[in-house]
């Protein structure tokens, strides 16, 4: 912990931290930022960085988690109000294919970046990586249940593949003509929909 910072100081920097992976990201990945210039970003010194994290990976992943949480909020809630389970089923996966295009972190997130990540972390922290993204999938599934939007026998990794469908559609359509990409995002959300909803369609 970081000598000479109180507890609001420290919570402010790691925010500002957090910001400048997040942009960087949007730049062009892990390779467009050094621990100098996060360091920079969040007005310390390149040595007080490694106080608050191991190493820039470790900083990344916690940026990237903090998108996924806003991410799963968006996904999860959008299916509140009217409407079949298909429909708002629907709804959430449309608000996913939303966040996925219009937040710049994850626009600039690619298969290589979490490769690059998932190989400089210690393998305990990518099981804890792996065991929030279980956990929040399982919460999601469950609330879905109990709202009685899911097909009977539509289990927690049916769920989260069709989450990580989405990531992955949104990354492959990133130099479609805007209207094809629209298009292809409806209709995505819509099967992905339809496969687990319960009730069949409207």
């Amino acid at each position: 912990m970081p000598a000479g910072f109180s507890e609001r100081e420290r919570e402010a920097i790691r925010g500002r931290l957090r910001t400048a992976a997040l942009e960087a990201l949007a730049r062009g990945g892990l390779g467009a930022a050094s621990v100098e210039s996060l360091a920079r970003a969040a007005d310390i010194a390149k040595g007080s960085f490694y106080g608050f994290y191991p190493t820039k990976e470790h900083l990344f992943l916690e940026a990237l988690e903090s998108v996924e949480d806003r991410y799963r909020a968006r996904f999860a809630g959008a299916v509140a109000g009217p409407g079949s389970p298909e429909a708002r089923l629907e709804r959430a996966f449309s608000e996913a294919f939303g966040m996925a295009d219009s937040e710049p972190a994850l626009r600039g997130l690619d298969m290589r970046t979490a490769d690059r990540l998932a190989r400089a972390l210690p393998p305990e922290r990518i099981e804890e990586h792996e065991s929030r993204d279980i956990e929040a999938i399982a919460r999601i599934a469950a609330d879905w249940r109990r709202a009685g939007l899911l097909a009977e026998g539509v289990g927690d990794a049916e769920v989260a593949a069709a989450g990580y469908a989405v990531f992955l559609v949104s990354a492959g359509l990133r130099d479609f003509p805007p209207e094809m990409g629209a298009e292809i995002r409806r209709v995505t959300a819509r099967g992905l929909a339809r496969a687990l909803a319960a009730g069949g369609t409207e």
